[in-house]
């Protein structure tokens, strides 16, 4: 296994994070973080830790982690 995804209800752990900065405030400013956008709408953030090999999704609609992958994933080990 060189990388896996969690998402779903195996997210419950993180459910008191209700704002981006509560997301910042527990992970850390990311290396990169990439705004999602759509028809002009911020659709949530991609926030990327090279170190930690770890990408975390945050969903701006829902106000909530839709997705963490950790490991040999395009964007965790930097450029």
């Amino acid at each position: 296994v060189v990388g896996f995804a969690i998402y779903g209800p195996h997210l419950s752990h993180f459910a008191h994070l209700t704002s981006y900065e509560d997301l910042l405030a527990v992970f850390g400013t990311p290396d990169t973080a990439h705004e999602d956008e759509a028809y002009g709408d911020l659709m949530g953030y991609d926030n990327y830790y090279w170190g930690a090999h770890k990408h975390v999704r945050w969903d701006a609609w829902d106000d909530r982690i839709s997705l963490i992958n950790l490991g040999a994933f395009e964007g965790n080990a930097g450029p």
